[in-house]
């Protein structure tokens, strides 16, 4: 009987280390891809300069790395609109910018209107200070580890 009881004993702790492996192997794990979190979020826009033929805004941007990895912003282009209608695009950094794990990055750019996209609709919204100001972001950002993905975010404001 006392041998049994052993072989029972063994048996059963052989049992529940097996079902905890199993367990551990078939739980989700975290992997390096969703342990990024970026996001892009709007401080201000400001009519910068505003000439008989030049209209330029200054655009503030914060960048939030809430991942426990540092990333490298490679390459970010925008795409400006005043009320639907598209009026600049081009790259909104030049170089490869870094934000650091768990941090927040500060970014500005002054966003020129060119003239040729001045219509008399985007006049009007500039001069009445009234419509709706969207910057599309497209960022390259690359981890650590070397793993690049794109982010798209669209950021709507008003002036002030």
């Amino acid at each position: 009987m006392e041998r049994n009881g052993r072989s029972t004993y063994y048996a059963l702790k052989a049992l529940f280390f097996s079902l905890l492996v199993l367990g551990l192997a078939c739980a989700p794990k975290a992997t390096k891809r969703t342990l990024i979190k970026v996001s892009v979020r709007p401080i201000s826009c400001e009519l910068a300069n505003i000439e008989l033929k030049k209209i330029d805004f200054l655009y503030q941007l914060s960048v939030i790395n809430k991942g426990p990895q540092d990333i490298e912003i490679e390459k970010m282009t925008y795409e400006f609109y005043i009320n639907d209608e598209k009026v600049s695009e081009g790259d909104y950094i030049s170089g490869i910018t870094k934000v650091r794990a768990k941090s927040t990055r500060n970014l500005q750019k002054f966003i020129p209107v060119p003239e040729e996209a001045q219509s008399e609709k985007v006049k009007k919204a500039i001069r009445e200070r009234k419509g709706i100001y969207t910057l599309k972001i497209k960022a390259i950002i690359k981890t650590a580890w070397g793993e690049a993905f794109e982010m798209d975010e669209t950021l709507k404001m008003k002036i002030r």
